[in-house]
């Protein structure tokens, strides 16, 4: 049985139903939920080095506000839910998480990506199966 779940968010519609999902197997479980989001993407490796701050803050911004609508989402005050911004590669910084907060079970959305994205970050979902320490559950 799952004690510490973790869950990352970006916005997609993919992450929002493994987030739901979290929630129903923290609510079932008893267990607590975390639940991440990272502040990267392409388009900031990718950016001139004069816009990077300005990228890197709206990219924030916009994922503290899914955090926040997680956070609305689960509503619920006997639940024990905790919220991560975090800054680096998503992967990275989910597994180095997972670690410091000891999850047992962590949960990530699945969902397809153009050639070059791929090619640039990978399958997130892949990288976690690869290399975590735990359960991992690929919402689909």
């Amino acid at each position: 049985m799952a004690r510490c779940i973790l869950t990352g968010v970006d916005g997609s519609a993919q992450a929002e139903k493994a987030f739901r999902f979290a929630l129903d197997l923290a609510r079932w479980s008893g267990a607590e939920l975390h639940v991440c989001a990272a502040v990267y993407g392409a388009e900031i490796e990718l950016a001139e080095a004069s816009e990077r701050e300005a990228l890197t803050e709206g990219v924030r911004r916009r994922m503290q506000a899914h955090l926040e609508q997680m956070e609305r989402l689960a509503g619920d005050e006997d639940l024990s839910l905790a919220t991560h911004l975090l800054e680096g590669h998503p992967v990275e910084e989910l597994l180095k998480l997972a670690g410091r907060i000891s999850a047992d079970h962590i949960v990530v959305g699945h969902r397809s990506k153009g050639m070059f994205e791929r090619l640039l970050m990978g399958s997130v979902a892949k990288r976690v199966v690869d290399f975590a320490r735990c359960t991992v559950t690929v919402v689909r």
